[in-house]
């Protein structure tokens, strides 16, 4: 059977729920259903009363890099959740009864949509305003998951919920776990997929590949994203602005010959010299040389993190010009980014992968999915 996401399978209840309430809806693009039909016009469909449009990070076409401001769609006002605030503000909840949520997300803890909808529940409860997830496919898949935890004293907006870099869930089951994680008094209901299998990956599905943000305009890009995006904050290029972004790493003073892999991902990864011009990013417009990374099929998940985890080892042991602190927000953990900082990629590993176990577990009284 074919992958529903909840907007094309909307049950009896939660529509019932929805009828005779103000609606804010935070979506975009990708918040649509198979036909394509926008999840706002879905809702007037089906008469439901929306009266206020939220958009995340990129805006609500996710084409746009940097601050977005609000404006108004069709007649509706429409608030941008990565500008001015990063969360509701009461004025603005003073116009809805329920917050609905319909975002594609990748299905790493620094991609932000998730974060978006945590600091939006956390307001929510605070005002009594209930919110509705209408849920979607994790496009890794639900059982991959992948650590390090983020320590408790790193919290921002690429690291705010308590999971590990590859969390294996989808945005519903995370704001179940963020509830409970964060004692939230929330009325908060979820719309589930239908005929999703947690062993299924993205290119199983058989659902079209709606770009959520410009530097993932293919799966391919998103199953690498969760690995060098870990070093973006670090002196280099990832490969934005290329034709291969996130497979893609350089800056002007590296030498690739030099950045030497440990012979486990030697085995896993291919690597070639190349020099690139990012039309984004970091080195934007200047001429980088670097490894672009291939593998013969799609990487799994635990061995692309496990690859940008041994290049921050390797380029902090080989470049000055390299600022591995900078990779903490990123990474989540202060004791793993100290043992890479020291070479030691198998101390690492190991904390990376006790976390990911005892977050396997935590996990499961959250799971909507067999």
């Amino acid at each position: 059977m074919k992958c529903l996401p909840a907007l094309d399978s909307l049950d009896s209840s939660i529509l019932q729920y929805l009828e005779n309430k103000r609606i804010g809806l935070l979506t975009n693009h990708t918040g649509c259903a198979i036909d394509g039909t926008s999840a706002l016009d879905v809702f007037r469909k089906l008469n439901l009363n929306v009266t206020a449009l939220f958009s995340p990070e990129h805006g609500p076409a996710g084409n746009q890099e940097g601050k977005v401001l609000s404006s108004t769609f069709d007649d509706l006002p429409l608030y941008s959740l990565y500008g001015e605030t990063r969360q509701p503000t009461v004025e603005m909840l003073e116009q809805i009864d329920v917050f609905v949520c319909d975002l594609q997300d990748v299905g790493a803890r620094f991609y932000t949509y998730s974060s978006t909808l945590a600091l939006a529940m956390e307001v929510c409860a605070e005002h009594n305003v209930a919110i509705v997830v209408l849920d979607r496919p994790n496009p890794l898949g639900g059982l991959s998951v992948v650590g390090p935890m983020r320590d408790v004293d790193i919290n921002s907006f690429v690291a705010h919920l308590d999971i590990p870099i590859i969390h294996g869930m989808t945005m519903g089951e995370l704001a179940l776990l963020h509830r409970a994680d964060q004692n939230l008094g929330l009325d908060l209901k979820i719309a589930k997929v239908q005929h999703w299998q947690r062993d299924l990956l993205w290119p199983q599905l058989n659902l079209q590949w709606r770009v959520p943000s410009p530097n993932l305009p293919d799966f391919v890009s998103a199953a690498w994203y969760p690995g060098l995006c870990l070093l973006e904050f670090s002196g280099v290029s990832v490969g934005r602005g290329t034709d291969a972004p996130f497979q893609i790493l350089g800056a002007p003073w590296m030498d690739p010959a030099k950045v030497l892999l440990p012979q486990s991902l030697k085995s896993t990864f291919v690597t070639e010299p190349v020099e690139f011009i990012p039309t984004r990013g970091k080195w934007e417009n200047e001429q980088c040389r670097g490894l672009k990374f291939t593998s013969g099929k799609l990487p799994d998940t635990e061995s692309v993190v496990y690859l940008g985890m041994a290049l921050l080892a390797a380029l902090h042991q080989t470049y000055e010009e390299f600022e591995a602190e900078k990779s903490l927000t990123l990474l989540g953990s202060s004791r793993v980014l100290e043992l890479l900082k020291q070479n030691e990629l198998e101390a690492a590993l190991e904390i990376a992968q006790r976390d990911a176990a005892a977050f396997f577990e935590k996990r499961r009284e959250f799971l909507l999915y067999e």
